[in-house]
């Protein structure tokens, strides 16, 4: 590797997907949040029952 190479600033993104751990814990984070909102949507959605 030469100088110039090393010398190379690297980009904010490239640092995340170059953590695997920090990109396995925010694909954890991301799905349980998108399945907790679309479970409480799913639920304001349901009629009450008839009494």
């Amino acid at each position: 590797m030469s100088d110039k190479e090393k010398e190379e600033p690297q980009h904010p993104g490239q640092k995340i997907f170059d953590n695997i751990w920090l990109l396995f814990v925010l694909s954890l984070l991301i799905s349980t949040l998108i399945y907790n909102v679309w479970g409480i949507i799913d639920l304001l959605n349901v009629p009450p029952a008839p009494y």
